[in-house]
């Protein structure tokens, strides 16, 4: 299994990796991991924030909805939050050029939704993060003048763009930009 923790999520809520572990274990109902991985949490610290409710046995304890909206959104939320974000046009050099469909039930956007739902595989905090490096693309863009570059959703989408801009402050220049790369 492998699994990405979000350091912006363990600040929110307050907890340590252990913790994190530990809900996103019971969540996924694999008890003998728990065992096994003897992680460490501060069940009562859970407990008293509203993560989780404790019961007798491991099995019995209860993930709240606190946490389990960070996995537990539906897609069609995500691809629309997504879409409110991606501008619909852009200009350049006195052109209009269509970045994306304005509906999101658009024919124009199917391929790039079930592409985004592929990458997201369920993932909330994928998508948050995703958000996030729009957001800061947006910025740079618009600040630098090359709004009118950017590329259209499928080509963003497929290209994992939002790669490019990951853990750079929206004070950031265009220079800043450092290649990232993933496990494949």
């Amino acid at each position: 299994m492998i699994l990405e923790i979000n350091t912006e999520t363990l600040e929110k809520f307050g907890i340590t990796a252990d913790d994190f572990l530990y809900l996103y274990l019971l969540y996924s109902e694999c008890y003998d991991l728990i065992e096994k991985l003897e992680l460490k949490p501060n069940t009562n610290s859970l407990q008293t924030k509203g993560l989780i409710k404790l019961g007798e046995e491991t099995q019995d304890h209860i993930i709240r909805q606190k946490f389990l909206d960070l996995f537990q959104t539906s897609f069609d939320q995500l691809w629309s939050e997504l879409l409110s974000h991606f501008p619909i046009r852009v200009y350049n050099n006195g052109n209009t050029r269509v970045l994306r469909a304005k509906d999101a039930h658009a024919k124009a956007n199917n391929k790039a939704k079930e592409k985004y739902k592929k990458i997201l595989n369920g993932s909330k905090m994928l998508h948050d993060r995703i958000i996030k490096n729009l957001q800061s693309e947006l910025v740079i863009r618009k600040s630098s003048d090359s709004l009118g570059w950017m590329q259209m959703l499928p080509t963003w989408i497929n290209n994992y763009t939002w790669e490019k801009y990951e853990d750079i402050e929206h004070e950031g220049s265009p220079e800043e930009k450092r290649r990232i790369t993933r496990k494949l």
